[in-house]
């Protein structure tokens, strides 16, 4: 059995192969922070589209370190091998770590975006297998409360996916027909 859980999420400048990481926050089991940080990308200048969505402007990182800084610290709390990586369309974040300049080799991931569509079993003509929830409505489902927070910061993100990994952890009863 694995000895530690570790859930992270990004905010980045996109989703292309040339984009980059601007802020991570990684979080233990029990929801403590151990990462909260924000980032200069270093081969992009602006990304309008991911700011809409991210609220994360070119002056909010221009004074930030690049991720790369972090490099050994980041790939050694990633790649121990007794630690389980948490997350949400995990191996989005896994790439954007990739391209910005951090490895994760450790295998041992557990993406809730892909147990939650296959918890709820909608099909998807378009991509085939199951429909993929945004976490927003998987966190909807497990009513989840954002307090003062919002979607789409990275601490905010990694707090809500560890709320619904630990929903999903426990047992689901269903009701049982007495006919």
């Amino acid at each position: 059995m694995l000895e530690k859980i570790l859930v992270f999420d990004t905010e980045t400048t996109g989703f292309r192969s040339d984009d980059e990481v601007l802020t991570l926050a990684v979080v233990d089991g029990r929801g403590a922070t151990m990462v909260d940080g924000m980032y200069a990308p270093v081969r992009k200048s602006a990304w309008p589209d991911a700011e809409k969505i991210n609220r994360i402007s070119p002056a909010m990182v221009a004074d930030c370190p690049p991720i790369r800084t972090q490099q050994a610290e980041l790939e050694r709390l990633f790649n121990d091998p007794d630690t389980l990586l948490v997350g949400y369309n995990i191996e989005f974040d896994i790439r954007l770590l990739a391209q910005s300049g951090i490895r994760i080799t450790n295998p041992n991931r557990h993406d809730v975006m892909l147990a939650f569509s296959e918890f709820r079993k909608v099909p998807d003509a378009r991509r085939g297998g199951y429909r993929w929830w945004k976490l927003t409505e998987c966190a909807d489902y497990y009513r989840y409360d954002w307090g003062t927070t919002k979607a789409h910061g990275a601490l905010a993100d990694t707090l809500a996916t560890l709320y619904c990994y630990q929903k999903m952890q426990q047992p689901v009863y269903e009701e049982q027909s007495l006919f």
